[in-house]
């Protein structure tokens, strides 16, 4: 089970709780080319993709796939956490198959580290698992070479 190209063009930005960064926060910031490798402690499997960040305020950052590109989500540093969430992810199943519009996420990683994780609900039954299916995989975040 991953998410195919993990923030997918047809991601939509989900409500977030959107709190008050303070000053030392407030210059966290993530901007440029970043490569988003998602693990699944369970079977191993892991996808990485691009994230191109540019900054949309304090506590705020815009992501695109490909530079310059259309933004597909925002981040937000909630807490003293970068928190995303997104839906309309298609699934791809160990078996190869695709199925589309399958799960929703919920991004929380570190500033520092840039060390997370992300959450997975399905919204129908994928991959052998029902709907309401949730797994929790492993996201590290590094600045693209």
């Amino acid at each position: 089970m991953t998410i195919t190209r993990g923030i997918a063009a047809t991601a939509m930005v989900a409500g977030l709780a959107v709190g008050t960064a303070s000053a030392a926060w407030a210059e966290t910031t993530m901007s440029g080319h970043y490569l988003r490798t998602e693990t699944n402690p369970q079977t191993g499997q892991l996808e990485t993709d691009d994230w191109y960040a540019t900054p949309c305020g304090d506590g705020c950052v815009s992501l695109a796939s490909t530079p310059d590109g259309p933004v597909i989500s925002q981040a937000r540093l909630v807490n003293g956490q970068w928190t995303l969430a997104s839906a309309v992810h298609t699934l791809e199943c160990p078996d190869g198959t695709d199925v589309p519009n399958a799960a929703s996420a919920h991004y929380m990683w570190d500033p520092n580290t840039l060390l997370g994780e992300v959450q997975v609900t399905y919204n129908v039954p994928a991959c052998g698992n029902p709907a309401g299916y949730q797994t929790t995989n492993i996201v590290q975040i590094m600045q693209a070479p």
